[in-house]
């Protein structure tokens, strides 16, 4: 499963935004905890690669070094099954090439450091942090599919409103 790393990263490896490419993230300290017991496995992940890509959600661990991400579980877990991408992925540094410092970057990693160990974090393609899950170690009795309904219910909440058409009566 691609890797955020909140710790220094070679510039080569991609942007969280970049990678996203318009899609939201679930974004798991450890993945791991979420892995279904009740299903087979094949299936489970078949329904949850649909899902996703339906959605446009992508599966991210997280780690706070720049070095492997063991403490995330990502190698193993199904998550890395999911979509196939075993990418580092990094936030922008507060020191940008160009001198544009991403703000909404730098508020994700703030928000990320102030999280407990363990949490899930769910962040739009503008890298806004739209909702957290904070859980206690162990298998959380909570779904990837019950996340995926709260993307559903924050999208919804935050599209506009439709445009609402004003007929006018013809004047005689």
């Amino acid at each position: 499963m691609a890797i955020l790393s909140l710790g220094e990263v070679d510039g080569s490896a991609p942007l969280l935004r970049d990678w996203l490419a318009g899609d939201w993230a679930l974004l798991f300290s450890h993945p791991a905890d979420f892995q279904d017991q009740g299903l087979e496995r094949d299936r489970w992940l078949e329904i949850l690669r649909d899902e996703f890509r339906a959605r446009g959600v992508r599966p991210v661990a997280c780690s706070q070094s720049a070095g492997p991400a063991a403490d995330a579980g990502a190698d193993d877990s199904w998550a890395g099954e999911l979509i196939c991408d075993y990418r580092l992925l990094r936030l922008q540094s507060a020191a940008a090439d160009d001198g544009v410092i991403d703000l909404p970057a730098r508020n994700l990693r703030a928000d990320i450091l102030a999280l407990p160990p363990r949490f899930v974090l769910i962040i739009d393609e503008a890298l806004a942090r739209r909702g957290v899950l904070k859980y206690s170690a162990g298998r959380s009795s909570v779904s990837p599919l019950d996340l995926l309904a709260s993307i559903d219910a924050f999208r919804r909440s935050s599209a506009p409103a439709p445009k609402r058409r004003i007929w006018q009566s013809a004047a005689a």
